[in-house]
């Protein structure tokens, strides 16, 4: 009975969301048990009867965790996960797949995880957060490489698209998306091609090709009238719509637009029918039947403030403001400012020069023209803004894409010194065979010569073409490596120190955690000593900063900074990551480095500091010291996701300010995880903390020489 419960809701995952089949395909379980549960789930969902679909996965869930079955539980808040995604409720689909996630950490199950990372970076690119979708969309594609799952990567081209699309990048997009056609064709996968189908007709749509658009979609059309699947024929009369919008047939617009409203109507997804009538509203508007669209569009701003649809809202406040040009400058204003304001929150720079272009129209209409020329500077700003940052995705992408094909190119080498082993055993065994051959008859000597001799032209020839692959490998090498040159000197830097700065590193860093967990999730083995799978992070602070700055000038101070940043780089390797945290505050950040080695990088640096000649002026230097406070990520190996990064700062910062108040010029660090031997009292970091028994290590003379924060308020 408990594989029936586990096989319906991995049916349910197979079939919830379009296109989303693929994410839990690698779960071993019997699922024909589910049919002979007397449940047919699938085809609820298929029929758009998603309410008794979830009420039948709550009640195998609840059965699942009365019996303390966790598996089952963790694929059946997958399963809710994949409903609240089609209701549009984003925030509670995102806490369901991550609760389903730290299972298949903890059950070191890799494909699991890609399954969930996928569907954690679909979450966010439909809240509109593209730049964390793009990094757990690698994050899968990294897991899927691993594991030579090829379906599973063209999965992610499609997710990658799909995002690359709504970002603006068109081109880039459609690259993507036809690269992933054809694989899921020969994988078969009529969802997700169907899926494919309609995102190249909408990036055609959007660069005003719509004939070709129309042709994927009749295409797409074609595939889905034999799944039969409610969701995609919802999507499906969706785009059509959007397309004859954009081509000025209203009423085909309208027919397939008000039945894709009343399939989303019955799948209970309100922002999806609250965007139709939206649309709606704005066809009414362009047949010039403004004051019913704008009526229609007024009840429709109400509906996605009900049901929290942030991204339509915002849409609805702009289509609003424009349609009040020139009538009711009341309501005009209002929708600007609450618009504008909408958009500032969520940081979308676009929308905001959008909404700057309807302001500057509005003063222009009114003949105040200092203002509209205002508003005019604003959007041209915006614009910039918003490209440098859409440059910055683009660049981190495709960092990533050249971190794949480099393990992609790591993987074929192996493959050629594979072949070239097997060649040497196939060498051999010829030569045993010819041994064993010349003891027979006279008549057999020439068959044999002519035999060693071809085989003497297939070990020339294999050794001239192995030769060249390498060449060639090494040529194609060197040319990632350029790449991967010019993306570190475009990536964000602090212009004083040359050094990155906080945003690169919060761009970077969730994807760098979640590797160096992996190593050990992924691993049957909880101590990896010798083996380079650990980060490093050291948090620095100069002493005495400001009487330096107070007794010198800020010239000095910057000269002392610049200066320090020049030490940081010959203590560490070009590819560990140095960050300017701000003022007198550097962060270090090593990848894939041995724990073991922190302590001897925690001396060089403070040594590096202590014996720098740091000049100040052209007659002038200093000899200044510091405080470093260091931890090892993961910290503790058995359990490498139990702490977060905002907990591994936090032991960062306390390290660091112990170190201050233990006189300065030292360092203080955290070095992992050790045994609880007999009785023993907690430190006062692991109380503060509530952490397991942890090792420290410092420059002090001794542990008790370290006076911690409650040390210093006692005293």
């Amino acid at each position: 009975m408990m594989l029936n419960r586990v096989g319906l809701l991995v049916t349910l995952l197979c079939c919830s969301v379009p296109g989303l089949a693929h994410s839990v395909r690698h779960v071993s379980m019997d699922e024909h048990s589910f049919y002979a549960s007397g449940f047919n789930v699938e085809k609820l969902v298929n029929q758009g009867n998603t309410q008794e679909a979830e009420r039948q996965i709550l009640k195998q869930l609840e059965l699942s965790q009365s019996e303390q079955n966790e598996r089952a539980a963790a694929t059946g808040s997958h399963a809710m996960g994949h409903i609240s995604l089609i209701k549009n409720n984003y925030p509670l689909a995102l806490r369901q797949f991550q609760s389903s996630l730290d299972f298949f950490k903890a059950a070191r199950e890799p494909l699991g995880m890609a399954g969930l990372y996928t569907d954690i970076g679909r979450t966010y690119r439909m809240m509109g957060l593209y730049q964390s979708a793009l990094g757990y969309f690698n994050l899968a594609k990294d897991i899927y490489h691993q594991q030579g799952r090829y379906d599973g990567i063209a999965l992610q081209q499609l997710e990658v698209g799909i995002s690359l699309r709504q970002l603006g990048q068109f081109e880039s997009a459609l690259s993507q998306l036809e690269r992933a056609l054809p694989l899921l064709r020969q994988e078969n996968n009529n969802q997700a091609t169907a899926s494919t189908l309609m995102q190249i007709a909408r990036v055609y749509s959007e660069i005003a090709q719509n004939d070709e658009a129309m042709l994927y979609l009749q295409e797409a059309a074609v595939l889905i009238d034999t799944l039969q699947i409610k969701t995609l024929q919802a999507e499906l009369d969706y785009h059509l719509g959007q397309v004859n919008i954009q081509m000025g047939h209203y009423a085909n617009a309208r027919r397939h637009l008000e039945q894709s409203r009343a399939q989303f109507t019955q799948l209970e997804a309100q922002c999806d029918v609250t965007k139709i009538d939206a649309s709606l509203g704005n066809i009414l508007i362009y047949q010039n039947q403004s004051e019913a669209g704008i009526t229609l569009l007024e009840s429709k701003l109400q509906q996605a403030t009900l049901y929290n649809c942030t991204t339509l809202l915002t849409d609805l406040h702009l289509t609003l403001a424009q349609a009040y040009l020139g009538n009711d400058q009341k309501a005009l204003k209002r929708h600007l400012e609450q618009g504008l304001q909408q958009a500032i929150e969520r940081g979308e720079l676009l929308t905001q020069a959008r909404f700057e272009a309807v302001k500057m129209q509005m003063h222009e209409q009114s003949g105040d023209y200092q203002s509209a020329l205002g508003a005019l500077k604003r959007q041209q700003q915006l614009e910039k803004q918003s490209l440098e940052q859409r440059r910055s995705l683009a660049l981190l992408y495709l960092q990533s894409q050249l971190d794949v094909e480099r393990q992609a190119q790591s993987l074929e080498l192996l493959n050629k010194n594979q072949a070239i082993q097997l060649a040497k055993a196939e060498q051999q065994e010829l030569e045993v065979r010819m041994l064993y051959a010349s003891l027979f008859a006279v008549t057999l000597l020439v068959f044999l010569i002519w035999s060693r001799f071809n085989h003497g032209q297939r070990s020339r020839f294999l050794k001239r073409e192995v030769r060249r692959r390498t060449q060639e490998l090494e040529s194609k090498n060197a040319e990632l490596e350029n790449a991967y040159i010019a993306l570190e000197r475009a990536s964000l830097m602090d212009p004083l120190t040359g050094l990155y700065n906080r945003q690169y590193l919060n761009n970077q860093l969730p994807q760098e955690i979640n590797r160096a967990q992996q190593a050990y999730l992924l691993s049957h083995e909880t101590h990896l000593e010798n083996s380079p799978s650990d980060m490093l992070c050291f948090l620095l602070d100069i002493d005495n900063f400001k009487r330096i700055n107070d007794t010198y000038g800020h010239m000095a101070g910057d000269r002392i900074l610049t200066d320090l940043a020049k030490v940081m780089r010959s203590v560490f390797r070009p590819s560990d990551m140095l960050i300017r945290w701000g003022g007198e505050e550097f962060l270090a950040v090593c990848r894939n480095t041995n724990r073991l080695e922190a302590v001897a990088l925690a001396d060089r640096l403070r040594n590096g500091i202590h014996e720098h000649d740091f000049q100040i002026s052209t007659q002038h230097s200093l000899h200044i010291t510091c405080s470093i406070g260091f931890c090892v990520l993961p910290l503790y190996p058995s359990e490498p996701a139990l702490l977060d990064w905002d907990s591994y700062f936090g032991l960062l910062d306390e390290c660091l300010y112990a170190a201050k108040r233990s006189g300065k010029d030292c360092w203080i660090g955290l070095v992992g995880g050790k045994s609880a031997s007999g009785e023993r009292n907690a430190t006062q970091l692991e109380e503060k903390f509530e952490l397991p028994p942890t090792r420290i290590q410092t420059s002090l003379n001794h542990l008790s020489s370290i006076n911690w924060a409650e040390q210093s308020s006692q005293s």
